[in-house]
């Protein structure tokens, strides 16, 4: 298995089940996607702002469909397997 790049921070992780070899990972410089089991990784965290995140998960049914967390409490949702993150318009949308 590969190395995160230095500095991510990753403290959670998150694999698609339909694929086992995307994972996701996700820390104080962002997400990060690998699509080889870990071996090789890159940045996912475009639209995320800041690019830090506390949490990651996904839809186990809609894998490509991924909710992050960030130290701010807002909540960011992907539906194409991080390539782009909207940021939630739901209650967290206006907390600071």
């Amino acid at each position: 298995m590969g190395s995160l790049p230095a500095g991510s921070g990753a403290r959670v992780t998150a694999s698609d089940p339909q694929n086992p070899e995307r994972v996701y990972a996700a820390g104080s410089a962002g997400v990060f996607r690998s699509d080889d089991g870990g071996v090789t990784w890159e940045s996912a965290s475009q639209g995320i702002e800041p690019q830090a995140a506390q949490a990651i998960a996904l839809d186990p049914g809609q894998p490509r469909h991924l909710y992050v967390a960030t130290p701010t409490g807002a909540v960011y949702v992907s539906q194409d397997g991080a390539s782009s993150w909207q940021r939630s318009a739901g209650p967290s949308a206006g907390a600071r």
